[in-house]
């Protein structure tokens, strides 16, 4: 009995020993998975975060483009474009294609443009509209598409604003039928304008589509001027004129420009015929060679219409806009 009685305890032993060694080994291999899951989580969250840190945020600097045809470029190719990448800073295009400064000025709401002498029609029918201005003159602008003045509102009537340039017109269609009404005196055309602040950079590029004249660049000056006093800001740039092939003319116009602007002047024509075709890893052929001598900007940083430039041309602009802004002390 004693010998049945051994027999027994022995197994129950050999069976609690096993049950303790099956646990233990358990145990083991589920911390063991546990402090892998633990370990691969934070190799993860480190790595998000390194991510994340290196990823550049965009600062809260607002930079305005303002300008025309030169400035607006297209979706993919501008100068504010290439800007943007070189301040991180949010970059805001304005303007209109084709634009003078007088009609950069009316878009910026420094200058009032008003119609009058008409009946905006109750249906929603196209009438013929003529710009004023506060003097009650007859004033030519807005002939191209822009930032603003498509949509516009006129003695409260909510309307599209259009150029049929076949008549050298414009047209007003109202958006939703109500009572005709008639003009008897100056009503201002008004649209939605941009909100500048005092913390805002401004880079103003403009005059290529103004008269040249000898005496126009004052025009120029007096449409700058009215853009600056709308802006609220002491920090902007006027960049100088490129698109005049007349080297007297335009460099005489420009020599006003830096007379007038002082340290917010950048000559970017000059740095164009000097070291324009360098800084763009460019050799000079026998057409850019000819235009040096005449002083013209090298046609290989222009278009094909020798008019505008190219995409080599809006990065030298918007490398030398960055150079300018940090002598400035503008951004860091």
């Amino acid at each position: 009995m004693k010998k049945v009685t051994f027999s027994i305890t022995v197994v129950v032993l050999l069976a609690m020993i096993v049950g303790l060694i099956g646990y233990d080994r358990f145990s083991t291999s589920q911390n063991a998975k546990k402090y892998q899951s633990e370990e691969k989580t934070t190799t993860t969250t480190k790595e998000e975060t390194t991510k994340t840190k290196t990823k550049k945020e965009k600062n809260s600097q607002r930079i305005y483009c303002i300008g025309d045809s030169f400035t607006l470029g297209s979706e993919f190719a501008s100068y504010p474009l290439n800007l943007e990448s070189l301040t991180n800073s949010e970059i805001i295009k304005f303007g209109g294609n084709q634009d003078t400064t007088f009609d950069l000025s009316i878009r910026v709401g420094r200058t009032k443009i008003f119609a009058n002498n008409i009946t905006i029609p109750g249906d929603k029918e196209a009438v013929d509209l003529t710009f004023y201005n506060e003097k009650g003159e007859q004033v030519e602008a807005l002939k191209n598409s822009g930032s603003n003045f498509g949509e516009v509102t006129i003695q409260g009537i909510k309307g599209t604003l259009a150029y049929d340039s076949s008549r050298n017109i414009h047209t007003f269609t109202r958006d939703k039928s109500g009572k005709a009404v008639t003009l008897t005196a100056p009503a201002q055309i008004e649209a939605t304008l941009p909100e500048f602040n005092e913390n805002d950079i401004v880079i103003i590029f403009s005059g290529n589509y103004d008269k040249q004249n000898n005496q126009d660049v004052y025009r120029t000056i007096t449409y700058q001027r009215a853009i600056l006093n709308q802006i609220k800001t002491q920090k902007y740039i006027v960049v100088s004129m490129t698109s005049k092939r007349q080297n007297n003319l335009v460099r005489d116009d420009n020599n006003i420009l830096k007379e007038e602007h002082k340290d917010h002047f950048l000559d970017f024509r000059t740095y164009l015929l000097t070291n324009g075709l360098k800084d763009a890893n460019i050799t000079a052929t026998e057409e850019d060679q000819k235009d040096l001598t005449n002083s013209y900007i090298p046609s290989s940083l222009l278009k094909e219409d020798k008019f505008a430039g190219n995409d080599t041309f809006n990065q030298l602009l918007a490398n030398q806009v960055y150079q300018k802004l940090q002598e400035l002390h503008y951004i860091k």
